[in-house]
């Protein structure tokens, strides 16, 4: 089937394309060529995508002319932490020397994109680097805007860089062999950019089924170009996320990151599942401060719960998530901060919401059986 979309990310001279396609892997070491990315391909990846696709990866670099080097990090949000940033960079290091301009093929889920990216902009001050995202949720929103970053014990993503990738590879024949829970996962995501700010994307998810798109590369192409597209719009318009526009894309994290934080970042619940929570309890909370429609959050909860993505949490403590909530990213200057939704299409930027509504929700959120 091949290239089915492209979709630019316009940052000026940081600017790049996302290729969204199916059956178009064969084609990654041309583009790369094209781009004149350096002379030694280094692939970042896990063991779990290389025993699948390490074969068809490497043939597609070396039939361009690139020598490959294969560097494998565990499949696991616990190994995207210093330890394992060191061991990547001293790796980077040991096969670099005279005449070799190294590039770095990430091909995994977030975890390989998050670490193999902050590496990337670490090692001699910025290396080039491409994403060849293999989960739905990394090919909608993690590997696109240049976001990099590892965990400490006390949060998620605390230490990193925003450097942009040369070219986001889309292969939809990846996500075939994706787990059902991370392919529905991944719509967490997908569902988070209709309600930021597409609302046909939105009501096409509403009739539409995951197994169905699944089978479906045309449909699923039309699905990830429009979350791709909207977070591609986003990031343009506020790369450094210095004007609260880019801010909006934190839709479901403020608490998902909690979550996963105070779950000591184990399999509890994958990320999109917290985020997928996350957004439910910002839609009540915004239904507290009348800023939305009872209608509007039983159709994102509606919406959610039909993608298999669980809207209420259980077997995490109150004081380990308040916890974990007080070391995010987005606790602006003392106060909280989060990403409202007020219709289906359309969120907003909130600070210092009051603590006794997030408190009421979040005890909602955690105690209420349904």
């Amino acid at each position: 089937m091949g290239l089915l979309r492209r979709i630019r990310v316009h940052l000026g001279e940081r600017a790049y394309d996302v290729l969204i396609g199916a059956g178009h892997l064969g084609s990654l070491g041309a583009e790369i060529r094209r781009r004149q990315l350096g002379t030694h391909a280094v692939v970042v990846s896990n063991r779990t995508i290389l025993r699948r696709h390490e074969r068809a990866l490497v043939a597609a670099l070396r039939r361009a002319g690139f020598p490959v080097r294969i560097l494998t990090i565990a499949d696991s949000e616990r190994s995207k932490g210093l330890p394992t940033l060191s061991r990547l960079l001293l790796r980077l290091a040991e096969g670099d020397g005279p005449g070799r301009r190294q590039f770095l093929v990430l091909a995994g889920g977030g975890v390989v994109g998050d670490l193999g990216g902050v590496a990337a902009g670490l090692y001699r001050r910025g290396v080039p680097y491409v994403q060849v995202p293999t989960t739905l949720l990394s090919q909608v929103d993690s590997a696109i805007g240049g976001k990099t970053g590892i965990d400490l014990p006390q949060g998620k993503n605390l230490v990193g860089l925003i450097v942009q990738p040369r070219m986001v590879f889309i292969e939809l024949n990846f996500l075939r062999t994706l787990p059902d829970r991370q392919f529905r996962s991944g719509f967490s995501e997908v569902i988070k950019c209709a309600v930021v700010g597409d609302p046909a994307l939105f009501s096409f998810l509403e009739r539409s089924a995951p197994a169905r798109l699944r089978r479906d590369a045309r449909g699923l192409a039309w699905v990830v170009g429009r979350a791709v597209a909207l977070k591609a719009s986003l990031v343009a318009a506020d790369e450094r996320e210095s004007r609260g526009v880019r801010t909006l894309l934190n839709f479901g994290h403020t608490l998902g990151h909690g979550i996963e934080a105070a779950c000591g970042y184990r399999r509890t619940y994958t990320h999109g599942e917290a985020v997928a929570i996350g957004m439910q309890a910002a839609a009540e909370i915004s239904l507290a401060m009348g800023r939305i429609s009872p209608a509007h959050v039983r159709r994102i909860a509606a919406l959610l719960n039909r993608f298999g993505l669980p809207t209420r949490l259980r077997g995490v403590g109150l004081r380990a998530l308040r916890a974990a909530l007080a070391h995010d990213k987005k606790w602006a200057h003392g106060g909280n901060r989060w990403v409202l939704p007020t219709r289906i299409g359309r969120c907003v930027v909130c600070d210092r919401v009051p603590g006794r509504v997030v408190s009421r929700v979040m005890r909602r959120v955690m105690e209420d059986p349904g």
